[in-house]
């Protein structure tokens, strides 16, 4: 029997329901790659390597594709809710759990924190003399509206995401087809300026790599996909690879309608474009796209957050409150609630980079770890007979464990910083709970 078939759509233990099919599965994916990484941050990074930031976006998929194999593996070998963390938890278990979990979380929250920022400047532009922090202010409000939609249902969450997911893909696919007719070869030249070498090309893959993650969260409501064996390795390939022929295809209408150094220092690059191209009137219809799918986004990685706040608490890492789904509604309210309070500090400040970098961070050390834990899968003997496997093991869990740690030395040094800080939280939270659920476990194995 393929791992999937034994699991039916409600479950009367009052815990999740698999309510998820490949379409709504490939949706959560979608709505949070498709977000602030093009519409946003594009223009940030367009300004640090000119018209090679096409062929950044192009690195940055190839050398997301072999995380998205050993996630797509270790999906159907593990499909639990908390996703990357789950996967570290049970293969690994102990500090490396918590470390996967930890990290995740943190890239969770900040990139919640960058997508409604993104949506708060939509607004932004109608308010004369609004600042970053009118900006956060704004996000915050955007937030609490995030936190009231995904209390109400999962499939609610997801219907939202495919409503939005269409709306802005008809400005983005509009925003790519009109633009092939404004290319001017002249901004396109030359296409890797003087003062772009290997460190600096580097430090734009890191900084759009945000843009790459949205596949980890289908993994993060694998308990409410059906047939998760069979879907969540299939959405994550779709993801993938619509997400990042977008990228590439949108990287070059922007770079080639206008010279790069106009976006450089825009937050609503697209939307900037598309002004340039078609008039100022045109300026809306970029920043409505961009709200839809940065609040898409933004909805996807909210829900991936709580969940993964769901799992740890579940497993007594966090407060085991966090360990608690509404028996009607079948959402993790407490941990929907940690979500909020925690997404809405690092929005609040406004800065839009910053925090761009920060969920980097987070997830670049999260998934690194994720991609060794298929080595231990296998020889542990956890790997599922008749589930997705990745070709040519352990090569494939190793590329990817190196092409996420040889990119953190590439970020900011204040983003480092900042990491670093927060990494020492990490260690006070795991000797608050940590230490404590080991006990407890050992007391249990000695039968006391």
């Amino acid at each position: 029997m393929v791992l999937g078939e034994s699991f039916v759509d409600e479950r009367p233990d009052g815990k999740f329901a698999r309510r998820l099919g490949l379409i709504g599965a490939t949706n959560i994916g979608l709505g949070a790659m498709l977000g602030g990484g093009i519409y946003v941050i594009s223009g940030t990074a367009a300004g640090m390597v000119g018209p090679a930031i096409i062929f950044a976006y192009l690195v940055t998929g190839i050398l997301t594709v072999f995380t998205a194999i050993n996630y797509a593996e270790l999906a159907g070998s593990i499909p639990k809710q908390g996703g990357g963390y789950t996967f570290a938890a049970d293969t690994f278990g102990g500090f490396p759990g918590f470390l996967t979990g930890w990290f995740l979380f943190i890239g969770n929250i900040v990139a919640c924190g960058l997508y409604a920022l993104a949506v708060a400047h939509t607004f932004l532009f109608f308010i004369p003399g609004g600042t970053a922090s009118t900006a956060g202010l704004i996000a915050v409000i955007i937030i609490l509206v995030t936190f009231v939609t995904n209390i109400v249902s999962i499939k609610g969450v997801t219907g939202v995401l495919g409503i939005l997911n269409i709306a802005q893909s008809l400005v983005l696919f509009g925003f790519i087809f009109i633009g092939l007719f404004f290319i001017q070869p002249a901004n396109l030249d030359p296409f890797v300026p003087d003062f772009v070498g290997i460190p600096q090309f580097m430090t734009a893959v890191s900084f759009i790599y945000i843009s790459f993650v949205g596949f980890e969260l289908i993994t993060t409501a694998s308990e409410e996909i059906k047939d998760p064996a069979r879907n969540i390795p299939r959405a994550i390939v779709l993801t993938l690879g619509i997400a990042t022929a977008v990228y590439m295809a949108a990287a070059l209408i922007l770079v080639g309608a206008t010279s790069y150094t106009n976006i450089a220092d825009s937050n609503t690059p697209i939307a900037d474009v598309y002004g340039l191209m078609l008039g100022p009137a045109a300026v809306y219809i970029g920043l409505a796209g961009m709200a839809a799918s940065n609040y898409a986004a933004l909805n996807a990685t909210f829900l991936a957050t709580a969940r993964v706040a769901y799992s740890m608490g579940r497993d007594r890492y966090f407060p085991g409150i966090l360990d608690r789904v509404h028996p009607k509604l079948k959402t993790p309210i407490p941990a929907l609630i940690a979500a909020l309070v925690l997404v809405s500090v690092f929005a609040l400040p406004g800065d839009v980079s910053l925090v761009a970098s920060l969920a980097d961070f987070g997830y670049l050390i999260g998934l690194a770890i994720v991609n060794a834990s298929v080595i231990v899968l296998h020889r542990k003997g956890l790997s599922v007979p008749g589930t997705f496997k990745a070709p040519y093991f352990p090569l494939i869990p190793i590329l990817g464990f190196i092409t996420c740690l040889v990119l953190v030395p590439s970020l900011h040094p204040e983003t480092l910083v900042l990491g670093a800080i927060l990494t020492l939280i990490g260690f006070v939270v795991y000797g608050l709970y940590g230490g404590r659920r080991n006990r407890t476990h050992m007391e249990i194995a000695n039968g006391e």
